[in-house]
């Protein structure tokens, strides 16, 4: 497996499976190719113990018979979220939600994603709680209204908002898409708050399987399940602080139940206990789709989405604040700059061009990653358009005609460009086969081979030496 497969591997997993603590990469002979983690103090694994070595030899328990590796090998199917623990070769015993998911080429099984959740990463020890999941004292500067950058007036009026609503300890629910920020404004918010000085606990909802997650967030006590030990749930953990679950509208209608119960009586119970315990918690949430719409599609309870929105702020996508968009390139340009120990000096007029068409459905969170990718590539003064990601230039291709001065355009020119963009496009892909382009295309091959000469993308001398490529 040269580095190359390997990069496209670990990529294609990363985006298919975003949110998980531990991720390795096996061949088929079982050597770990690739392995990272979020929680290594959990998982007692660094990278020089396992790369390079046999899964089996790492967890000697592990044999055809019992290991989902040689399942997935086997049938190429993927197993998801089943629980199991490991107990290495060092002796330590780990517990988690695995997925196994086979990487193929051609729908071949070339290699193996092991994917873990660690479900008790935040409920291990007190040291491990603190050190994890609070965030006060010194910190407290860390996570203020000033790191929201914006130019636009809704948001100026929203950190407005925000600040003459510091005294305030009830409920907050935030509605903004992916990457628009909803974390920053929590932590704003925890930060300058009456608990400020309390724990600050981050949950993502989608993150975790359903069956886990009421144990995750009330506990258990010992016998609930086999395995179980004594643990505090994160509303514990929390206690005379602020508990934030993220994506909430992805938690199960069942859980949401329990969620607002426990708010309104203020005590939990754990599982397999009829003992409730007193909590005194600041809840706030956030969802990434129109509470509205969640709760008309059966996503989110209505009693519960009232409950939560006594305070509702809304954070508008970045396609809708454009004027935000050169704000935060020259906010990051200067960040990068720093991180890097670079000196870029600007962009180019094309890439100022891109940044301002490009609808950002990632918003803000995608164009951070997007000019970070840029600075890893660059070694001169001006972030060029080729050192975009691919992918932008791509989707942009598909948008030529946006980026065209439309005013100084007829309509037959308009759609030229656009028309030229998609056959080129389809052209280039189908290894310039012409029977097959049509087809896509859904027009005849006279019609397309018409349209090819138009545009220049075929020339009579290579008509023939194009023909045989269909055989």
């Amino acid at each position: 497996m040269d580095n190359r497969k390997l990069n496209r591997y670990i990529e294609q997993t990363i985006r298919n499976f975003p949110n998980m603590d531990s991720m390795m990469i096996i061949d088929l002979n079982g050597i770990v190719r690739y392995y990272y983690t979020s929680f290594s103090d959990v998982s007692g694994i660094e990278g020089a113990d396992i790369l390079g070595k046999s899964i089996f030899s790492f967890y000697p328990q592990l044999d055809e018979e019992n290991s989902y590796f040689y399942k997935c090998i086997k049938t190429g199917n993927a197993f998801l979220n089943y629980e199991q623990i490991l107990t290495d070769i060092k002796g330590k015993r780990l517990r988690t939600i695995s997925s196994t998911v086979p990487i193929k080429e051609k729908s071949e099984v070339v290699a193996v994603a092991e994917l873990a959740i660690y479900p008790d990463k935040y409920i291990n020890s007190d040291k491990a709680r603190i050190d994890i999941v609070e965030q006060s004292g010194e910190e407290s500067g860390r996570n203020s209204l000033d790191d929201i950058i914006t130019a636009n007036r809704e948001i100026m009026n929203l950190k407005n908002r925000i600040k003459n609503g510091y005294d305030s300890d009830s409920a907050v629910l935030v509605y903004g898409e992916t990457g628009t920020g909803k974390e920053l404004v929590i932590r704003a918010i925890q930060q300058n708050s009456k608990r400020k000085n309390g724990p600050f606990i981050v949950q993502n909802c989608a993150a975790i399987p359903s069956a886990l997650l009421e144990g995750l967030l009330f506990g258990n006590v010992k016998g609930s399940f086999t395995g179980a030990e004594n643990r505090a749930g994160l509303f514990e953990i929390a206690n005379h602080g602020t508990l934030f679950l993220d994506e909430i509208n992805s938690m199960e209608i069942e859980a949401q139940a329990k969620i607002l119960r426990a708010i309104e009586e203020k005590k939990i119970r754990r599982l397999g206990s009829d003992k409730a315990i007193n909590v005194d918690v600041r809840i706030m949430a956030a969802v990434n789709k129109d509470p509205l719409e969640c709760i008309k599609n059966g996503t989110l309870r209505d009693d519960l989405f009232y409950r939560l929105s006594v305070i509702r702020y809304d954070i508008p996508p970045l396609r809708d604040r454009k004027e935000d968009i050169p704000v935060l390139m020259e906010y990051y340009r200067k960040k990068f700059n720093k991180e890097f120990d670079k000196n870029i000096l600007e962009y180019s007029n094309d890439v100022k061009k891109v940044f301002l068409r490009y609808n950002w459905p990632g918003n803000v969170r995608e164009l951070r990653n997007v000019i970070e990718s840029a600075f890893q590539t660059n070694f001169g003064l001006v972030i060029e358009l080729s050192e975009l990601p691919l992918y932008i230039k791509e989707r942009m291709n598909l948008e030529r005609v946006d980026l065209m001065d439309i005013d100084s355009k007829t309509l037959p020119e308009i759609i030229g460009a656009f028309e030229y963009e998609i056959i080129k496009r389809k052209y280039i892909n189908n290894n310039y086969r012409l029977t097959k382009t049509a087809k896509d295309l859904g027009i005849s091959k006279q019609n397309l081979r018409y349209k090819l000469k138009k545009y220049g993308l075929i020339d009579i001398s290579s008509e023939e030496r194009e023909e045989k490529k269909e055989y």
